[in-house]
């Protein structure tokens, strides 16, 4: 019997299952309401509802189940969660009653490089000065990425008008308030999650420009990306799109100097080029810009 080649380290097998084993299970009869041994389960649901599936990893089993027609056709109520899950768990309680094995801890395989840390329990970072929910977590030390959140940060809000001062001058009453700066697309998915978050408000006007130079994350267009060459067919555009701070309500975007148009940070804007060889701009509303180099044939 030949040797499997091992594609992720026992830390990093370990950590997934420990994240599958925190997603509640489906609201469904228990046929142990007091067993306590982990489930580690994942759901999916195919594009237009063509089939579901759910695969647990239990005990010393590994169970799939998929829910579909064979000759594919489509049914609304083939959604993962609430069509395979709880059949999923019907048969793991059935198992258990059946065969009961004794629970066990999910703990970490011996010497596996693993630390328990601190997290800011919002960004999954490690915690910084403006974070006020921490959780604590597994990491890999030498691995895992060591970043500070940059997603809570404070801001001075005028109190009059609702809105941000860059600097405490002693002309207005103003009140610190933490805001989360969620990158754009992160902020789409949110919301279309159902769990939009609180986007900080906009500068005063007239102090935007000045101030936002000197603070928060400039954009980094997304598409096309740096280098490319594009081939043009006839009548057709170029998509663009910049990744933004939470702050930004408008790109402005520039091939050369020439103006092409201007959008929200989760828009696509329509380029309709000419053969050339172009530096793109994004330039947001606070005055933070990122280029990069395309060819169009």
């Amino acid at each position: 019997m030949t040797q499997g080649q091992r594609i992720l380290s026992p830390e990093a097998a370990f950590l997934t299952l420990e994240m599958l084993s925190h997603v509640p299970r489906p609201e469904m009869n228990y046929a142990d309401d007091n067993y306590s041994a982990p489930v580690f389960w994942k759901t999916g649901t195919s594009h237009r509802f063509r089939d579901a599936w759910s695969i647990a990893v239990f005990d010393h089993y590994v169970l799939g189940v998929w829910i579909g027609n064979f000759n594919g056709r489509a049914n609304p109520e083939f959604v993962g969660r609430t069509a395979a899950a709880p059949l999923l768990f019907q048969i793991i309680d059935g198992l258990r009653a059946s065969w009961p094995e004794p629970s066990e801890p999910h703990l970490p395989p011996p010497g596996a490089n693993l630390k328990r840390v601190e997290f800011c329990a919002i960004s999954g970072q490690l915690p910084g000065p403006f974070c006020r929910q921490h959780v604590e977590g597994w990491f890999i030390p030498g691995v895992s990425p060591i970043k500070t959140c940059d997603v809570h940060r404070e801001v001075l809000v005028d109190i009059a008008s609702g809105l941000r001062i860059p600097i405490d001058d002693g002309t207005r009453q103003l009140k610190r308030e933490v805001y989360e700066f969620w990158p754009s697309e992160l902020l789409a998915v949110f919301e279309q999650a159902g769990a939009p978050r609180k986007v900080p408000p906009p500068f005063l006007p007239g102090t935007a420009a000045e101030f936002g130079n000197r603070s928060g994350m400039a954009p980094r267009i997304v598409a096309p990306s740096n280098g490319s060459k594009i081939v043009l067919a006839s009548a057709s555009t170029i998509p663009l799109r910049a990744k933004t701070d939470a702050d930004v309500r408008e790109i402005y975007w520039f091939a050369d100097k020439a103006f092409i148009g201007k959008c929200e940070p989760r828009e696509v804007l329509s380029w309709k080029s000419t053969p050339g060889d172009y530096e793109l701009t994004a330039l947001d509303d606070q005055g933070r810009a990122c280029s990069c180099k395309v060819v169009v044939r």
